[in-house]
């Protein structure tokens, strides 16, 4: 299956719909692991994860970076694994010191998977036996904020959305 191209790609001229490339680019983040969680005090859903991410260093040898995972889509979720099935922890339309709360539970963990499923994007974050989803925005206008964004151990971003886009920065 292929992407689908952007619907306005003129208020996006740098954005790539290239999915392989990105889930390229992704691979640094399984076996990462959370340190700390960030919710600002006006989230309106947003927060932010900051990662240990193990890299190969240009000498060969590994190295340890610290960067932040945030997501900043209106719209995402996170599920544990229960007796019966997926159980919603967390979901982005909780208050906010709810939301640090039941976010907390995700520090010490690792991520053990990452998805990006076609054709809608949607972004599924493992850590075990929770799992962080986050569904793209579906109306884009010029200052539409990304759906979510990571800092790589090269110090580039990967901005994420909104929609069916990406770029990498820096």
């Amino acid at each position: 299956m292929t992407t689908q191209t952007d619907p306005a790609p003129d208020l996006y001229p740098d954005a790539s719909a290239d999915l392989p490339a990105l889930r390229r680019q992704l691979a640094v983040l399984p076996g990462g692991k959370v340190t700390s969680v960030h919710v600002p005090s006006q989230s309106e859903g947003r927060f932010a994860l900051l990662l240990a991410l193990t890299y190969r260093r240009s000498n060969g040898r590994n190295g340890l970076a610290y960067r932040w995972l945030t997501v900043g889509g209106p719209v995402w979720r996170l599920d544990r694994t229960g007796p019966d099935g997926p159980v919603v922890a967390a979901a982005s339309g909780d208050a906010v010191p709810r939301l640090v709360a039941d976010l907390r539970v995700l520090v010490g963990r690792e991520i053990t998977d990452v998805r990006i499923t076609e054709p809608g994007w949607d972004t599924l974050i493992e850590f075990g036996d929770h799992r962080l989803s986050v569904f793209p925005t579906a109306f884009h206008t010029p200052n539409t904020a990304p759906d979510w964004v990571l800092r790589l151990p090269s110090r580039r971003r990967l901005v994420v959305g909104p929609g069916a886009r990406w770029e990498a920065r820096g």
